[in-house]
Order: C-alpha cells, then structure tokens, then sequence
C-alpha cells in the first residue's frame, strides 16, 4: 500500500478542501480538525476524509449533522442511469428543504470525482453541469464540505473558556467516501465511522465559575489543596454536614442558574423548529372527509326474500331492513347505536337506536358515523329510535340476535383498521447467505404472540434481525426501523435482554406493537423454598450461588458478544445500529403504570425493560420536565416529562423518593433538559390542550408584541427567576400601593421623622432575625416603627400572644404588611409558603393583604403548618373572627 498524496491535516479555522491542498506549518489546535487521507494499492487509488471535533458547539454539531443529511441525500442520487450533476441538485434540494439556504454558498463546487488508476478522473466530475450518465461499476469519491462558516460570539460563550473553540472565529466540515456504483443504487466503500458520536470529542467538559462569586472560588481552592494534600486530621460530624450541606447550596445555585439559561435557549430553538415545521404540516394536512354510506346501489339489489313486515339482517352487505309503512328499508350496521330486547309479554318487542344529532355520540360510536352526523346535523332530520312489536317472538329474537353478532364484527374490523392504519410497510428480509449468522438460541420473546410464552431463536441477518419461534410463528426488526436498541446486562435482576424501540410499530399477533423484546431468565422468577431448616454454611447452596453468579457471567458474555456482531453486521451493509446499556448508577424508583419499578437512564432514553407494560421515554421527544408534590412535608415526588407534541398527553413516574431529586435534576441539566418543581399536582389535560392553542406560547410578549410574559414553561417555576423576587419586592412593589394607601405612607412618615433618632441609636439590634441555622436576614429598607415591633423578642412569647390577641390590634399600612412578608419569606423555609404565597408576594399584593385580615385559612397556613411559627405574621395580625375585619 503506497500514499497518494501526503495526509492534510487542518485546524484553527484555516480550511481548504481542494484536491492540491497541502498541511498548514502551524500546530494542530484542538477545535475543528480535518483529516485527509489517499492510498493506492495494486496502481488504483482511494480516497477518504473525516472532520474531528473537539469540544464543539451545539451550532457545530447541528451543521455537521446537516452535512450527514446532505450525504444521505447525495448517495441516494448516485444510482445508474442518473446524470452526474444530480448529486449537486440533490445536495442543493436537501438544504433547502431543511431551511438550511444559507448553506448553499458554502458548498463545494466539485463534489467529487470518479477514482482509477488515476487519482482524479477530469471527465468524471460531480459537479452542477455534468451530464454524464451513472453506470454500473462506476466508482467515485463522494467529498463533501461546508467551507468558511462563521461561528458567532454567542455560540463560542457557550464553550469552556480552556477550549481552543473561543478563538475559533469560522470553521469548515468535510466528509469523504469511495463509494461503488451498483445495480442497486451506491455502495459506499470506506466504511469507517463519521456518525456525530464516533468524530466528537469533549476534553474540557467542566464549566468555568463565574468571576463575581469570590466565596465560591475560594471553597472550591481550599477543597482542591486539601485533595492535593490531605493532612490526615479529623473534621467532627457537625463541620463535615455543614461542609456537604453547603456543597449542595452551591450545586442546586448552579444547576438554577444553568437551568434558566438553558430554557431560555431551548425557547428560542423550539420557536425556530416550530416555524419549520408549520410550512410543512400546512402542506400535508388533509381534512378528512366523511365517507358515504352506500351498501345497494339500486332497489334490484335488495334481497330477494325479504317480506313487507320482516325485520331483515344482511349480513352480507352489513345492512339491517326495516319495514317502514310495509316497504322495506335498509339501514347500514355503523348507523345503529344498540338494539334492545326487552323481556316478551303478551308480544314481543324489539327497539333500535340510532347516532343522531343533538346528543353524545359517544367514544364508541364509529368514525366515519360522527363526521356524518356532524356534516348533516344542520339540515338533516334524523330517526333516534324505532321499535316493533310482534306476536311471533322467534322472529324479533333471531333478528336481536343477528345485529348484536354484525354489530360486533363491524366494530372489531373497525379496530383492526385503526390498529393498521398508521402501520408503514416494511422491507423483505434478506437473509445472509455464505457466511455464518450470529444467533441467540433459546430466547423468550415479548410481547407475545398467543399463550404463556413465545420462544426461539434469534438471528442477525443483512438487513434486519428475524425470531422464529418454536411453533414457527416469525417477527422480523428491520435495522432502519430500530429506533433505539437497548441491552441490558443482569446485575441485579433476573433476565438478561436485548429491547428494541422502534420508529414505526409494527404487527405481532393481532396488535400493533413499538417494544420488542428477547431475553432469557437467569434464575426463575419464583422458587420452592423447603420446609426444614437450612444453614448458611450449606455446601449445596453455597454451590447453587456459585452456579448461579457463573451463569449470570456467561449470559452476559454471550449477549454482549452477539449486540457486537449485529453492529458490525449492519455497519458491513450501510446501516447504521448502536446498542446502548442503562446507566444503573442513575437509575430511581418509581411508579410509571401501576407498580413501583426501578428505572434507569441511557444515552437517549429513560426506560425500565424488566417489568411489563414497558415504559420507554424518548429523551429527544422530551420537551421539559415537571416535579410535582415537591415540599418539606412530603417524602415523595411525582416527575411528568412533557411530549413536544402537545396533543399528546404527559408521560408521569409517581412516588419517586425525595433523595433522588439532586441527582435527577442534574442528570436532566446535563442532558439540556429544562425542568421546574412545584408543590402540588396539574391538571395537565386541561394546560397540555391550552399550550397546544397557544401561538405564541414561547414568545415572551403578548400578541401586542408589548406586554411581557413568561415564556415557555417559565410559568411552572414556583418563585419565577433569580432576581425577580428582589426586584419584584423592592420599588415596584411598593408602587402598587401609591393610589390605596396615601394615608398609610404619610403616618409612616410622620414615626419615621419622631423616631430618626432612636433609629441612629439602634442600628446595631435592629432589622435581625435569626433563622433556623443561625443565620442573620437584614431588611434595612424598613421604617422604625417596623423593625421596633419586630425585634421586641418579650412580644413574642407564648403569654404576651395570648394577651396580644385579645387586646385591639393596632393599625398597620399595605407597606408594613409588604415588609412584613417579606422578613417572614427570608425567616421561614421558601417552599412552606407555597405557591399561593409566592403569587400573592409577587403580584397580588391587594389580595394577600385582605387574605391576611379576613382569612382564617391563610392565618391557619403561615401559623400552624409543620409547627413552625411566623413571629411576624403572629403580632400584626388578628385571628379570624366570625365577622369580617378591614382596616381603614
């Protein structure tokens, strides 16, 4: 094997993608590296080129991912009996299809060559003029590249500030393939990696502390010369909790701060997606029309031995023939709602309900029924029942009989259709031929086709995976249809699996399926346990443990191999099949359905595979999730992860333990999955079909484009932004009390100028309160007459409550009460006062303080819950009374 040419290697934003390129002198930088690469083996030539990138931006990996597209595309056009310069119209449409214009410009003008003895055919271009025609046996080096693309100063921020990206000011992207003509389109040659996760790299994956937070610096210093050097004392148990304590403060602080970037990005990503996608679903929408029913195109056709007073089934047509007036009429099987028979007297009755206008059709009634129903309801007039009487019973008896059995059929041949309605055809099986298949013998598959169990075995074959089981039943998992592919390892459980979730379900038995799976038990799942006493020194279940851990050990082995030979398999025919394993070191308890599973995490999923029914969540399908239930009081929390199609309803995991939060939330803000917490349970049917009519429900103004308002999910947060809280509580909060309350601030300022003078004396006591850990909250901004009140610690006492209770409460002004809550939200736990606190700070202020006057729930709530006392709230306000009190 001889060089073609001497390996170019570029980086550092210095790209030329040009066949007589040669490699800059300058040292390689660790940004967006290109590797060019050309052999010649035999006198014939190849080619090939891959990008490496190191630390890339999330705008870096979204144009790479659209040079994959453009790649796809172009191989679909390189098939006999195309012209040459189709491959650049192909690459071109692509692009434009994607909304991806402005990468035109950055396109190759060649986009490859044909390849030989010569390296470079001159004649043989790919190219937008060439008019060459494709023919089998051809072979072409496929090169594409986006050259020159700048990168914005917004999108290097997002980067370490160690990353050579930072000076990265405009990069370019290369992907280069010897691909072979064939009968059946192009066969691409050089099958090495250039998928997003085998060419990206991350090196500096630690975010840089912000320069304002000194205290944060100087802990993270100290922790890190005490790693470098330990000096072996010992730390008593209180420093050691006030240390991990604080750990935790400044974890959640960051993971807040990272979650409101992040969500304002994902704000402006789903705006951008959405707009895509609503081109594209005005194009393909079609109102379905309702279908007519038409079961006898003329009279002739009606059945021969119909008698004028007979009630009729035709179970051929789906009709029943009513005699109306002696004549008779048929109706259509959809048509009737249900038939009854009530029990013969003297005669025998029949009644018969149709779907009509004016009432419920109901969930069962047909599909086609409803839009005709709701197309004729203006105009039409329609029968709602009918019912005949006979003195022969046999005969209504046989006919109830006969409608109730093609009532039936007609409704299970509706739900068949339904189930295959949205099934997309797939591709014939290739099996592998002259070579051996790799197999998994003796598998247990689910779902199940009939019965207890389906059984048999496995097989890898060119374009797909095929189980035949015992009874020769056949299901077949084509490799593009595999979404994601799951293997699971037995640790801890009892099987050992291999799961698919596939992109478009597929048929097994009589129902329409998205999780296959195929595993097989390790030990069985219940065991007879003997009467009589055994010891723990037992050889013989020292031996049945050891046979035991053996077999969980070759189990693994022989699935592990076998997802190792699918992957080359369907790598050696251009498919592209990754095997992901659960991250059991992040997996929780939880309730998805109806029982308490273990649920684990992968690269692109959150599943739990062992129990029945699945529960698979696509990560990419998440929009943002929800905690739920999340206080002080509670020891458990409910999690709803939010489909982006919002007329899908929420995936839910109930009663997950309080202990697994942090790790959760910060598994999700690694993943760039915004979340918010909040302390009670959503009607999310009622915001999901709410969201769902909203427009500009990721925009952060109204539709006056004027007036602010949260976007997105920001309307979930409990306490709204960092920041908002002060801000909201300083100025503007006292500004809404400027027409209601002159009085009020005009006392105020009368004892604030009779008191300046004690207020200079008593700096140093006032304004303080001690919290539950010690700590000291200031409020500086409050009046004299406040801050005396409230530090009069004998006031407090349980006596002097009593006593204040029964003598008159003195006046107090909406700014006090203002300044009161505020000291009772820095003394008490925030997430006691709940939402309806938070609110009633924050924006109804008018509200919270008749709430606090006249309310005995609201007294009871601040008062009573978990037996914490707000000393503030006690002494400015009276307990309830039957009547009404308001302050003037």
């Amino acid at each position: 094997v001889q060089s073609c040419y001497f390996p170019i290697v570029q980086s550092g934003g210095e790209y030329d993608f040009k066949v007589s390129a040669q490699s800059n002198s300058g040292d390689v930088k660790y940004d967006v590296i290109t590797v060019s690469l050309g052999a010649r083996y035999q006198m014939y030539c190849s080619n090939i080129a891959r990008t490496l990138l190191v630390d890339p931006p999330k705008h870096v990996k979204e144009t790479y991912e659209t040079l994959l597209g453009v790649y796809q595309s172009c191989l679909k056009a390189m098939a006999p009996g195309y012209p040459l310069k189709a491959v650049y119209g192909a690459a071109v449409k692509y692009l434009r299809s994607e909304d991806k214009e402005d990468l035109i410009a950055s396109l190759p003008k060649t986009m490859g060559f044909s390849v030989g003895l010569d390296f470079r055919d001159p004649l043989l271009v790919l190219n937008a003029k060439s008019t060459v025609v494709f023919r089998e046996g051809m072979v072409f080096n496929l090169a594409l590249s986006f050259a020159g693309i700048k990168l914005s100063e917004s999108a290097r921020s997002l980067v370490n500030s160690k990353s050579a990206v930072k000076e990265l000011s405009k990069y370019g992207l290369v992907i280069a393939d010897m691909v072979s003509i064939t009968s059946n389109g192009a066969e691409v040659m050089t099958k090495y990696g250039k998928a997003l996760t085998d060419i990206s790299y991350t090196i500096n994956d630690e975010d840089e502390d912000d320069g304002g937070d000194e205290d944060g610096k100087l802990a993270r210093k100290i922790a890190q010369e005490e790693e470098a050097n330990p000096t072996g004392g010992r730390r008593s148990g209180r420093l050691a909790a006030n240390s991990s304590s604080a750990a935790d403060a400044e974890g959640a602080a960051e993971r807040e701060r990272r979650q409101i970037q992040l969500m304002a990005r994902r704000n402006e990503e789903r705006l951008r997606e959405l707009a895509r996608n609503s081109g594209k679903k005005n194009r393909d929408e079609k109102t379905a029309k309702a279908e007519e029913l038409d079961s006898y195109k003329r009279t002739k056709d009606l059945p021969d031995n119909v008698l004028p007073n007979q009630v009729k089934v035709d179970m051929a047509n789906q009709c029943v023939i009513l005699p109306i007036c002696g004549n008779p009429v048929p109706f259509h099987i959809s048509t009737i709602k249900n038939v009854v028979l009530p029990d013969p007297d003297a005669a025998a009755y029949l009644r018969i309900n149709f779907y009509t206008a004016g009432m419920a059709v109901g969930k069962d009634a047909p599909e086609n029924i409803a839009k005709l129903v709701q197309k004729y309801a203006p105009y039409a007039t329609f029968i709602r029942e009918m019912t005949f009487r006979s003195l022969d019973s046999h005969s209504l008896t046989t006919a109830f009989r006969q409608i109730s059995e093609l009532r039936k059929r007609a409704r299970m041949k509706e739900l068949r259709d339904q189930e295959e309605a949205n099934l997309v055809k797939q591709d014939k099986l290739v099996r592998t031929k002259n070579e051996r298949v790799p197999r998994l013998s003796d598998l247990t598959m689910r779902p199940v086709f009939a019965g207890r169990k389906t059984q048999g075995n496995l097989e890898a074959h060119s374009n797909g995976l095929r189980f035949i089981s015992t009874r020769g039943e056949i299901v077949d998992v084509m490799y593009p249809n595999i979404k994601h592919a799951i293997f699971q390892p037995c640790e801890n459980e009892i099987m050992v699996l291999i799961h698919f979730h596939l992109k478009n379900p597929i048929m097994v038995g009589k129902k329409k399926q998205q999780d296959i799976q195929f595993f097989t038990e390790v030990i069985d799942a219940s065991q007879a346990v003997d009467a009589g006493k055994r010891s723990m020194y037992d050889p013989d279940e020292m031996d049945d443990e050891q046979r035991e851990r053996q077999l969980r050990k070759r189990l693994n082995e022989a699935f592990k191999d076998f997802c190792r030979k699918v992957e080359q398999v369907a790598k050696k025919n251009g498919y592209s099949l990754e095997f992901d394993i659960p991250y059991r070191d992040l997996g929780f308890s939880g309730n998805p359905h109806k029982e308490m599973v273990f649920i684990q995490p992968t690269l692109n999923c959150l599943c739990n595979l062992t129990e029945t029914p699945f529960f698979v969540v696509d990560l990419s399908n998440v929009d943002h999730v929800h905690f739920e239930r999340v206080t002080f009081m509670s020891k458990a929390f409910d999690m709803v992860l939010i489909n982006k199609d919002f007329t899908k309803q929420p995936w839910r995991v109930d009663m997950i333990p309080n202990e697994d939060k942090d790790a959760i939330q910060e598994w999700l803000t690694d993943m760039e999955i915004s979340y918010t917490e909040g302390p009670m349970n959503l009607n999310w049917k009622q915001i999901m079909s709410t969201v769902d009519g909203d427009d500009r429900f990721y925009m952060d103004t109204e539709e006056d484009e004027v007036t602010p308002k949260e976007a997105g999910w920001e309307f979930l947060r409990m306490f709204g932004k960092d920041g908002d809280g002060d801000s909201a509580g300083s100025g503007d909060d006292d500004s809404g009390y400027s027409e209601n309350s002159g009085d009020e601030e005009s006392e105020e300022e009368e004892e604030e100028e009779e008191e300046e003078e004690d207020g200079e004396a008593e700096q140093e006591d006032l304004n303080v309160f001690p919290d539950d850990e010690g700590e000291q909250t200031t409020d500086m901004s409050m009046s004299p007459s406040i801050r005396r009140r409230l530090n009069d610690k004998k006031n407090f006492s349980k006596g002097q409550l009593k006593h204040e209770q029964k003598v008159e409460v003195p006046k107090v002004t909406a700014v006090e009460i203002t300044l009161i809550i505020k000291i009772s939200v820095s003394t008490l736990p925030e997430n006691l006062l709940g939402n309806m606190a938070a609110v009633a700070m924050n924006e109804n202020q008018v509200e919270l303080l008749s709430l606090l006057n006249e309310q005995a729930a609201f007294y009871t709530y601040f008062k009573h819950m978990d037996g914490i006392q707000s000393n503030s709230v006690e002494f400015v306000t009276k307990a309830p009374t039957l009547s009404p009190t308001t302050y003037q």
